[in-house]
């Protein structure tokens, strides 16, 4: 079987391993910052990036250039719990390819996976989805 890679960047430790498990059918590596994930992109290879954007060693308008500088090609999700609009914002003038605006809901979270990864699943479209980006 199968298991899609994903890389998930959450510097909020109660936050990522809430995702983690969630997550725990996939191939799921972590990072708390970007270091830790520009190390893990060196070796993995994830069919999809799901972000914080405010994390503690790089400025938020870097986060998406320097996550494709080392996975280009790969989607980008960033999720934050700055205003959605400034989320949208950010990921507009960044080149992200959705959003996750938090507090979420888990299917919505489930529901970008489907995006990222092209994983077949009944989940609901994201409302916060970039249609336009």
């Amino acid at each position: 079987m199968h298991r899609h890679a994903i890389l998930l960047i959450e510097d909020e430790p109660e936050l990522a391993l809430l995702l983690e498990e969630i997550l725990e059918e996939y191939d799921v590596q972590s990072a708390s910052n970007m270091a830790q994930a520009v190390e893990l992109l060196e070796n993995f290879r994830p069919c999809v990036v799901i972000s914080d954007l405010s994390l503690p060693d790089v400025p938020r308008e870097q986060v998406v250039a320097r996550i494709r500088a080392s996975a280009p090609g790969v989607p980008i999700i960033l999720m934050s719990a700055v205003s959605t609009q400034d989320l949208e914002e950010a990921a507009r003038e960044q080149g992200a390819d959705r959003i996750i605006p938090k507090p979420f809901e888990i299917e919505i979270f489930e529901a970008s996976l489907v995006f990222g990864c092209g994983i077949e699943r009944s989940a609901p479209h994201p409302e916060s989805a970039l249609e336009d980006a």
